[in-house]
């Protein structure tokens, strides 16, 4: 049985071809969307939604007790059985559950991000420190801009204090709220980071982007995905929701298959090869990075206060968002020497005095690579390296993790990072098997915080000490829970310790 909608509950309008039927009387009014049973209050519309590990079709009970008044899953026969015995609550048959939850939330609030430029960046890495500089630059240059993604959400003035459903792209509901929550604030523009999990998820569904930007591509996430083909595949949809692209030309990942299939607006950026936009004449300091810059023939010398080569892609990527939004190279350039990255991507902690301190959120082979080859205009005695492995992601990532740093430094700390359901113990002797020879140099540590301050103690005036992982993380993710965390609170612990010795003893973990 179906029945008449209430005028601000237009559900065919709202949900569109999602809409199969509904079973039950339309509710007055409903306040809240949420997938998470726990967070439905009173007028609240639930989503059921199929995981890996549970359905939430088994928690339409409990969000019903907790005061849900429309229900919405695709299991039939279960969405029957639960209409007959909660015959005041609607129960909303849908084609998939994830798209019925964007359109709704969309719907809930205000569809705000219909009264914004959106900018979305994918690729394997760069994504977080491309969104920053976008971010950076287009305050800058007068345009309020907010941004969402693993350094958490941001207006156009600093971070928000806000949950976070996932660690880089949010699951609609939130994401929509954040969208909102900025539009408020007269924010016009938001960048966002769209990883391919978050793409084939729908959580960007319905959404559409002025700018999609690409930074590169490299294997990752496999255990999700399955192929490194499904994995490109998540990441080219976004470039069909998209007007213009920006393509990283140098990248053999996937720059061919958007440059061969995007029908809108292309610019190209790179280093090795011909571009719109292109770096020629790279020079390094331990200050930052000067290079000779062509847009469309024209060349500028200019110098931007970051290191690594990786980072002058990033900041590439970032100019084009620029010039594709109508700025001309004279009206940006002063903004360069105050371009900004995002926290955690070589950041130098001050306070541990006679030596230098950086957090990093290299966590990947290819990425620890880089970092080693961005430090070296750096000057420094010895140098003292903490890698990770981390318990949720691929266990084929860890050992490789320790042939990326072998042999390039003089100490190296192994840890754990986010152990999940696995012993941390585990996680660090799969990452030492890595290494072809273990030698007293090579420091298991299989907490994390413990593994700073080994780090920190073992370094002298003078050295650099290097803290990779993931580092702008709140929390570590242990037997299914997020326990609170952070990185800082053990670097003063170290430095606030009247027997800073104490760190430095030996711990065993070979099995």
């Amino acid at each position: 049985m179906t029945y008449d909608w209430s005028p601000n509950m237009n559900l065919p309008h709202v949900l569109k071809d999602q809409l199969l039927s509904t079973i039950g009387p339309a509710p007055k009014e409903v306040t809240h969307i949420n997938y998470d049973s726990r967070k439905i209050t009173n007028n609240g519309c639930f989503v059921c939604i199929k995981g890996d590990n549970t359905d939430g079709h088994l928690f339409i009970e409990k969000a019903v007790f907790q005061g849900a008044v429309q229900i919405i899953g695709d299991n039939q026969e279960v969405m029957i059985e639960n209409a007959k015995r909660y015959s005041d609550v609607q129960f909303i048959l849908v084609r998939e559950p994830k798209k019925a939850l964007a359109l709704y939330s969309s719907y809930l609030q205000s569809h705000a991000h219909k009264q914004m430029s959106l900018i979305g960046v994918t690729g394997t890495f760069g994504k977080t420190t491309i969104t920053a500089y976008i971010r950076n630059l287009l305050n800058g240059a007068g345009i309020k801009t907010g941004s969402i993604g693993t350094a958490g959400v941001w207006d156009h003035k600093s971070s928000l204090s806000l949950h976070r459903s996932t660690p880089t792209t949010p699951e609609s509901s939130d994401l929509h709220a954040h969208l909102k929550r900025m539009r408020n604030r007269d924010i016009s523009c938001v960048v966002m980071e769209a990883t391919s999990i978050g793409l084939d998820q729908e959580r960007l569904f319905g959404l559409h982007f002025d700018i999609a930007v690409h930074s590169n591509l490299h294997p990752e996430h496999l255990d999700y995905h399955g192929t490194f083909e499904q994995y490109k595949q998540a990441k080219l949809r976004l470039f069909e929701q998209a007007n213009v692209a920006v393509v990283n030309i140098d990248d053999e990942g996937m720059s061919k298959d958007i440059l061969s299939t995007f029908k809108g607006e292309l610019w190209t950026y790179g280093i090795h090869h011909n571009a719109t936009v292109q770096a020629e004449n790279l020079k390094a300091t331990q200050n930052g990075s000067s290079f000779d810059l062509l847009i469309k023939d024209e060349k500028h010398h200019i110098f931007i206060p970051v290191l690594g080569t990786h980072n002058i892609y990033n900041f590439l990527a970032s100019l084009c968002v620029c010039l594709a939004k109508g700025f001309t190279i004279q009206e940006i350039s002063p903004l360069f020497h105050k371009l900004e990255g995002p926290p955690g991507r070589l950041q130098l902690i001050p306070e541990f005095p006679d030596r230098k301190m950086i957090f990093d959120f290299s966590h990947t082979p290819v990425a620890l690579e880089n970092l080693l080859k961005t430090i070296k205009p750096i000057p420094y005695k010895r140098l003292i390296i903490m890698i990770t492995g981390i318990g949720i992601r691929e266990k084929s990532l860890r050992a490789p993790i320790a042939k990326a740093v072998e042999g390039r430094a003089d100490e190296i700390i192994v840890t754990a990072d986010h152990p999940g359901d696995e012993d941390p113990v585990v996680v660090v002797n799969d990452v030492i098997a890595g290494f072809e020879t273990t030698t007293k140099n090579v420091h298991p540590v299989p907490n994390r915080g413990e593994a700073i301050k080994k780090a920190m103690g073992l370094a002298k005036e003078g050295d650099l000490i290097l803290i990779t992982g993931l580092c702008m993380e709140e929390f570590q993710i242990i037997k299914g829970k997020k326990v609170p965390y952070h990185d800082y609170d053990h670097v003063k612990e170290f430095l606030h310790s009247s027997k800073p010795q104490e760190y430095l003893r030996e711990v065993s973990v070979y099995k």
